[in-house]
């Protein structure tokens, strides 16, 4: 069973769900979640678990040069079971979004297909498959606001959302670089270079580190958010001087700290 949860990588559940949480108290929720908040929490947690699994199966022979330690890359789960894991997951997932309204049901079917179509394909593109992921991390806040039935007051935060995820997408091509080069994955890595890489990402960066202050001028967030988002900022732009083999973690960390921001800001602790 740990293994299978391995599989799911649940700390980009939890905080998919965390962020399912901040869009709902975004778009005038109450503090605890009712039923409908707590079947999109669900959905997301199972979605995104499903997401990680279909990834692994397709990408096993990869990770085995870049990840060896993973569930399918280790042996110790099969493809099969991986796959058929990853199905129940979706289907279980996308039954949770049908119990909240159509909105919800709609958006959950799609963000699957493109989680599959992700994995089989689109992680092999250039920029176009990490813009994907951006773009669904920054919807995870969307659907938040999709469950209340207004989704406009969370785009602010969706937005920095994907920019951060942007950056962190683009170093993780650097880290991944060996073994996407031995099976011919086209990424922004193997076709730019290093360098060139990092600028790219270092720019996702600083847009978003300026854009981070937004939220708290227009009113959203209180001043909470303001206090930690500097620390995350600080973070955020030490993973521009760090060697580049710590960048992606630098930004995952500072991801963290920026999601803290936004529970600190919007329940005005």
């Amino acid at each position: 069973m740990t293994t299978y949860l391995k599989l799911m990588r649940p700390l980009n559940g939890i905080m998919s769900v965390i962020a399912v949480w901040i869009g709902t108290l975004i778009a005038g929720a109450a503090l605890v979640p009712d039923n409908g908040i707590f079947f999109g929490m669900v959905a997301v947690f199972l979605i995104s678990g499903g997401g990680m699994a279909i990834n692994d199966f397709f990408d096993v022979e990869i990770d085995k040069l870049n990840k060896p330690n993973r569930p399918l890359a280790s042996g110790k789960i099969s493809k099969r079971a991986a796959l058929v894991f990853s199905g129940v997951l979706f289907i279980v997932g996308n039954a949770a979004a049908y119990m909240i309204n159509a909105e919800a049901f709609f958006t959950a079917v799609i963000v699957s297909a493109l989680l599959i179509a992700y994995a089989a394909h689109l992680k092999k593109t250039i920029l176009i498959g990490n813009l994907i992921i951006s773009g669904l991390v920054g919807l995870t806040f969307v659907f938040g606001g999709i469950i209340i039935g207004d989704y406009t007051p969370v785009l602010p935060l969706a937005l920095l959302a994907f920019l951060s995820n942007t950056a962190r997408e683009i170093y993780k091509t650097i880290d991944d670089a060996l073994g996407d080069r031995i099976y011919n994955v086209n990424s922004l890595a193997i076709k730019l270079g290093v360098v060139k890489t990092r600028i790219i990402g270092n720019t996702f960066l600083i847009v978003a580190v300026a854009f981070s202050f937004v939220p708290y001028i227009l009113g959203m967030l209180g001043i909470m958010y303001l206090f930690f988002v500097l620390f995350a900022d600080i973070v955020f732009l030490s993973a521009i001087v760090a060697p580049a083999k710590y960048g992606s973690k630098l930004i995952k960390i500072a991801m963290f700290i920026a999601l803290i921001a936004f529970i600190t800001g919007v329940v005005r602790l």
